[in-house]
Formats: C-alpha cells, structure tokens, sequence
C-alpha cells in the first residue's frame, strides 16, 4: 500500500503583512525624525554663522576701546579722560555719573527703610565697586561711614559746595588724571530725610568704570533683532564685564565649557537651560588683544522662532509617514492578494496531482477487486437464484421467510456490485462521449426515474425547466449519473420528506442547474470534506457519490458548488458551458 506524504502547507500569513508594515512605519518615522534633527540643526547653523558676524563686529569695537583704554592707563598722570587722545571717551563720563548717581539714591531708599549696618554697606560697596559711603548730617559732620571716614582735600570742597551753594549734587569725578592716588567723589542731599550722601573712589575703581562702561558701549552700538536674549563680554576670570539681558546673565560663572572657549580662538555653540528654565542657544567666542586672550563674547538666541517651523515640518512629515504608510500596505496587500492567488493555484495544482496518484493506486486496487471478487459475486447471485427457483420450501409458512431472507441476500450483494462498479468509475479515465444533447429532455427523465421513489419517501418533486435552455456539448450517461448521485443525496437528507427542487437559469456563456433539499443541511465543520473521497456521514455510505459527481462536472469543464445551512435545507449549483 502506497504511503501518502503529507501536503506541504504554503501561505502568505496576514502577520508577516503586519511585520512588513511595522517595518515600513519604523523606516518612516525613523526618516522624519532624521529630517527634522537636519532642519533643527540647519537652523541652528543659520543661528551660529550670525553669530559669528556679531561676534566679529563686537570684537573690534571692543579691541578699540581696550587700546583706548591702555593709551589713558599709559598717559596716567598726564592727562586726564578729557585729555585728547583717542576721543573714545566722550559721553563716558555721562553714563558713570548716572550710575553712581543711581548707587547714592539706593543707599538713602535703603537707609530710609532702616538703619545700615557696616555689613549692609560693605554689601554696596562691593556691589558698585567703589571704596566709600558716608553719610553726613546738614552740616557736614559724619554720621556714618564705611570703611572708617577718611579725609581729604577734595572731600572738603565737595562738602563746601553742597552746604554754602546749596546745589543739590556735588560731582568731583572728571578732569583728574586716573592714578592710583587720585580720588573721586560724588555727593548729593539725601530726598526723604535731612542730610547728605558721598561716595567715594580710586583711580583704579575709575579705570574699572572706564573699562565696563567702555565694553558696554562697544556692544550697545547697534540694535539686536528680537529672538537674541542676551549679549555679554567677560573677563578672563569669567567676571561680567558688560551685558545685554541682565535676566539671564549672573556676576560670575563657573563653566567648564566658558573656560574651554577661553583656550581657544575657535567660535563654539552650546544648548544649555537658563536658571528661568529657558532654553538658549549659545554661540561662544574669546577676543583677544595684542594676542593675547582678554575675555569672552557670548550672544544667547532664543530657540522658540524655530518652533514654528518645526512645527509646520513634523505636520508635514506626519503626512508624508500616513500617505507613504497607506501606499506600502496596499502595495504588500497587493502582493499578499496576488501571492495567495498563486499558493491557492499551487494547492489546486497539489490536489490534483494527488487527485492522480490515488486514483492510480485505486485503479490497481479496483481492477484486482474486479478481479477477485465479482466473479464470485455472479457465481453466488446464480446459486441464490437457482435456490429461489429449485429449492423452494413446500410449507407456505416458511416459503415467505425463505424468500425474503434469499431477496435480502440478493440485495446486499447487488450492493457490493454497485461499489464495485463504482471503484472502477474512479479507476478508469473519463472519455467522454459528447454529443449536442438537449438538458431540457435529461432533466425530465431524471424526474420520471426518481417521481415514484421520492413519493414513497414523502418528498415532492418540484421542477422548474426552461423552455429556452440550449444544445450543450454532454455526454448523456456520465452526467445522468452525476445528477442522480446529486439527487439522491438530496432525498437521503430528508428521512422525514421535504421538497427536492430541480430548476434551471440560462446563462450569457453556459447554463446554470440548481437541486435543493429542504433537509438538515451541512454543518460548517463538514463542508470542506464532502469532496473528499470516502468521506460520509451516512450509516451504509461509502462515500464516493459526490466525488465522482464533481469529477464528471469537471470533466465537463463546468463547476459544481454547495452551499448549506442548518436547519435550513442544501443549494447544489452545477454550471455547464454551452
């Protein structure tokens, strides 16, 4: 006996679609990310390259006010800011006396609020860099001071001009030489209490002044587009020196990145949050002068301008990402579909060849069957009727058991024949013998043949035969044999009775034959085995009726189809080419 091997099962799975699209949505999401990181970091390099054009711009205006500022330390002694010389200066003089001015009214709100302590004092100091406050009463007599209240001839003048003049600010700060020794002063009548208020500072404090406000000027030459937070010059030690955007620049910064731009002349950029929690882009760049490095330049951008276009950018690549998504999965369902029609091809094609390879091997188990067994069969059948007719008991009583049990003998074996006779269907390849024949009349037999069957079983007959079916190419007995296998497993479906119903629907190229039952119909479960030879849910079924059908349907190359419900009866559909 021949050992079937199993079928290979060959399928286009819906999760390696799934599989194949994820991929495709990574590979998107992953290039929209990417192009986004590229306009984000060509935005910054936009940012950066105008930086270095502002950076370049202050760094020559604050090398001239540096050697401007060397030329006055050099001359100390000699001359004074209003001294000529480089003509840098002028207005300078303005802009510290408005700030010292400003430093004198804070300390008489802060005194008027409460008493100053030296500490409290000591604090301004340090915070306006000079080197003395006092206070005095209406006529000049010290009230407080710190450090200790110290003498000196231009004190006392100022003072002299504040009570005798009764001008409301004294200034002793311009048209002195800036050395070390040289003192300046600026005195004024405090506003809310009754009194006067000085301060004082050195040479040195003067020249600090000189420098801040200088480097300041340097960078408030020109007006700074919105979108740049800050700008701001330190020293080598990282001390503010001058700035633009107080809120986001502190006195003094320890930074490892500021002290790595110091080493070198290079323009570096950073994206670092404020202490406002505010990004800033940072472009970073030391100047030097007379080679050698003086400081820092630092211009802060705000990156939020970008955010925009960011914004338009991520819409854009989201729509790109939905439509190139959808375009990917109906091209691989495409495919999918296309493939699957293919694997079903190959499996029809698999069938078959199966199909062929155990109708081989039933040939050869038909024709020894044949062979073995219906010879005998004919001798036993010759025998049953000799028995019949020879040896008939004389006794009425049992000569009608006697012959019922010889008619049940001769049934069965007129059975085994039938199955006989149908492995040999399946054994032999189908001629067929197709002549121009009218369905119309083959229907009608079928009709007369099974007429008194079906009404001994209950079942009505109705048919619907059209008039206007055309001549097909048939072969009368193969198809015959078909219809009756069709039709017989319709009334088998019905133990109880029911309808067969047999109608007919000309089609555009073929003709169309539908035989319903009313009976119990097919579970879902067995459909897709009825085809299958040998398979049957019937007590004396073999199980090959509706096999040998299809097979002669398709011989006919017509197709035949099943569709069933339960409860609900059984629709075969057999279509036939004209």
């Amino acid at each position: 006996m021949l050992k079937q091997e199993p079928m290979l099962k060959r399928s286009f799975s819906p999760i390696y679609l799934g599989i194949f699209s994820a991929i495709i949505l990574v590979i998107l999401i992953i290039n929209g990310l990417l192009e986004i990181n590229r306009t984000r970091n060509g935005f910054y390099d936009l940012l950066k390259r105008e930086g270095i054009v502002l950076i370049q711009h202050f760094e020559k205006n604050i090398q001239e006010t540096l050697t401007s500022l060397q030329w006055v330390e050099n001359e100390s002694g000699k001359t004074s800011i209003h001294s000529p010389g480089p003509g840098l200066f002028f207005g300078l003089e303005d802009s510290i006396a408005e700030y010292l001015l400003e430093a004198i009214h804070r300390v008489d709100q802060l005194e008027r609020e409460k008493p100053l302590s030296p500490s409290d004092l000591q604090s301004l100091i340090d915070q306006y860099q000079i080197a003395s406050i006092e206070i005095y009463d209406t006529r000049g007599k010290t009230l407080k001071g710190w450090p200790s209240p110290f003498t000196f001839t231009e004190k006392k003048l100022l003072l002299h001009e504040l009570i005798e003049k009764k001008h409301p600010v004294a200034i002793d700060l311009f048209g002195k030489s800036l050395s070390k020794e040289q003192w300046f002063s600026m005195a004024i009548w405090r506003r809310t209490n009754s009194g006067i208020i000085g301060l004082y500072l050195n040479g040195e404090q003067m020249k600090r002044l000189l420098h801040q406000f200088g480097i300041q000027r340097a960078i408030s030459d020109i007006g700074l587009r919105e979108g740049i937070l800050y700008t701001s010059i330190q020293d080598i030690s990282l001390n503010t020196l001058a700035h633009t955007g107080q809120t986001f620049i502190v006195k003094r910064e320890e930074d490892p990145f500021l002290k790595n731009a110091l080493q070198g002349s290079q323009v570096l950029s950073r994206h670092y949050q404020a202490t406002q929690g505010e990004e800033i882009f940072e472009v970073v760049k030391s100047f030097s002068l007379k080679d050698q490095t003086m400081g820092l330049i630092r211009i802060g951008y705000s990156p939020k301008e970008i955010q925009p276009v960011l914004s338009q950018i991520k819409k854009y690549v989201a729509l790109s990402v939905f439509i190139f998504l959808v375009l990917g999965i109906s091209a691989t369902t495409l495919i999918w579909v296309n493939q699957n029609r293919h694997l079903k091809k190959l499996k029809e094609m698999e069938d078959r060849i199966q199909l062929a390879e155990r109708l081989s091997s039933l040939g050869h188990l038909a024709a020894g069957v044949a062979h073995e067994i219906r010879n005998p069969l004919n001798a036993m059948g010759m025998g049953l009727q000799r028995l019949k007719r020879e040896f008939l008991p004389r006794e009425d009583s049992k000569k009608e058991e006697y012959l019922s049990f010889l008619e049940l003998i001769l049934r069965e074996i007129r059975r085994v024949n039938e199955i006989i006779e149908q492995f040999l269907t399946l054994s032999r390849p189908f001629q067929l013998n197709l002549v121009e024949s009218s369905l119309q009349d083959l229907l009608n037999r079928l009709i007369t043949l099974f007429q008194e069957e079906a009404s001994s079983l209950g079942i009505t007959l109705q048919a619907e035969i059209s008039s206007l079916l055309p001549l097909i190419k048939m072969d009368p007995e193969r198809l015959t044999q078909a219809l009756i296998n069709i039709m017989k497993n319709g009334m088998q479906a019905m133990e109880k009775g029911g309808i067969l119903r047999i109608e007919t629907r000309p089609l555009k190229e073929g003709v169309e034959i539908i035989i319903s039952d009313s009976g119990i119909g097919i579970p879902p479960e067995q459909m897709e085995k009825i085809f299958n030879y040998y398979y049957t849910t019937k007590e004396k079924g073999v199980g090959l009726g509706l096999p040998i059908a299809h097979r002669i349907i398709e011989a006919h190359e017509g197709q035949l189809r099943i569709e069933s419900r339960m409860g609900f009866g059984t629709k075969v559909i057999v279509t036939l080419p004209t």
